[in-house]
């Protein structure tokens, strides 16, 4: 009887120590388990925050080589806690829509031209007036100074902030038809301009059959014939392959094309302190890249449109100015006060 009271003894005290080993290897293991969902949560904090910057323009353009220097500084300078993903060729939209983008959320940053931000603040318009700049520099002068940084400053109640201008140089025409040397020349040609009323009743001054699309529709447009011609940048003319599909190009030179660096709002709710204000310095700073790359590409540009077999004329701007100037006059009680101002800014 004793014997098997002290086996049964024996046998608990063995089932304890069981339970006991049990327990602790239990409570190691939650314990390890909660240190496991420490950690995730922790990982998942570290997680990158990737800002999304689309715009319209083809690889080879100033834009996206900015834009790609912008990715490189951002990423090195945050320890790649912020990452850049750019959508080139209007991947994400049209210029408008890409704007609208930005209204959502959708979109982080973005460049259009002004023409395009009509709907969004009807001020953007007077950037497209004919000849309201005679050089890139006056240009820089005027919409880094306290006249351009007011007029965007309408686009901050949309939610849109503004951190400087890309440059594209002038605006000139390309088409299918003949030479433009003088005003004259250009009457009758069916020309795609931007999607501005100030642009279309400019050209119309000319006596040009001005038609505003999309500038994903263009290139199709201009194949088919369903236009003579266009008018654009020395860089887009070249990237977009325009020389495929139009002889003759016209160094008229009538539009500066004003095209703001745009940010969502929204976005800085992405970023912390440290990293805001990197994000916000590299902008400043792209800024300043793509004017310069873009200055020293204009000539070598050129030559390329040259060299692709288009045929290349200069014209006596003069004769152009006069010719297109009645449009100041159509608007000048929408805009006169805007254009004096700019006036003014030229020569502060």
């Amino acid at each position: 009887m004793m014997m098997q009271e002290e086996g049964s003894f024996i046998m608990g005290m063995k089932w304890k120590k069981a339970v006991s080993v049990f327990a602790v290897a239990a409570m190691t293991a939650m314990a390890l388990s909660g240190c496991s969902g420490m950690g995730n949560a922790k990982e998942s904090e570290a997680q990158p925050v990737h800002l999304t910057f689309g715009h319209g323009q083809a690889e080879g353009h100033p834009y996206h080589i900015a834009a790609l220097e912008f990715k490189k500084q951002v990423e090195e300078k945050t320890n790649h806690r912020v990452i850049v993903d750019i959508q080139p060729n209007g991947n994400l939209g049209d210029e408008r829509e890409m704007t609208e983008g930005l209204q959502l959320g959708t979109i982080d940053i973005t460049v259009a031209v002004a023409a395009t931000l009509s709907g969004f603040d009807p001020d953007m318009d007077v950037f497209n007036f004919p000849y309201l700049f005679d050089s890139r520099e006056e240009a820089f002068k005027v919409l880094d100074g306290a006249t351009g940084q007011e007029i965007f400053k309408g686009l901050e109640k949309q939610g849109i902030e503004t951190y400087g201008t890309f440059d594209l140089g002038f605006r000139s025409m390309t088409n299918s038809s003949r030479p433009i040397v003088h005003p004259a020349d250009a009457k009758g040609i069916r020309m795609r301009t931007l999607e501005s009323s100030v642009c279309v009743d400019s050209l119309g001054e000319l006596g040009i059959d001005a038609v505003s699309m999309s500038f994903g529709e263009l290139f199709t447009a201009l194949q088919t014939k369903a236009v003579d011609g266009q008018e654009n940048p020395l860089f887009t003319i070249y990237n977009s392959r325009f020389y495929e599909v139009q002889k003759y190009l016209s160094l008229t030179e009538h539009f500066y094309p004003v095209c703001p660096v745009m940010v969502s709002d929204l976005m800085w709710k992405k970023l912390n302190d440290e990293d805001a204000a990197i994000v916000k310095e590299e902008l400043y700073e792209m800024v300043k890249y793509e004017r310069k790359v873009a200055g020293e590409q204009l000539d070598e540009t050129l030559q390329k449109l040259k060299d692709a077999g288009m045929e290349v004329n200069t014209v006596d701007k003069s004769e152009f100015r006069k010719a297109i100037s009645p449009v100041y006059e159509k608007y000048s009680a929408q805009y006169g006060d805007l254009l004096n101002k700019i006036e003014k800014a030229k020569g502060e």
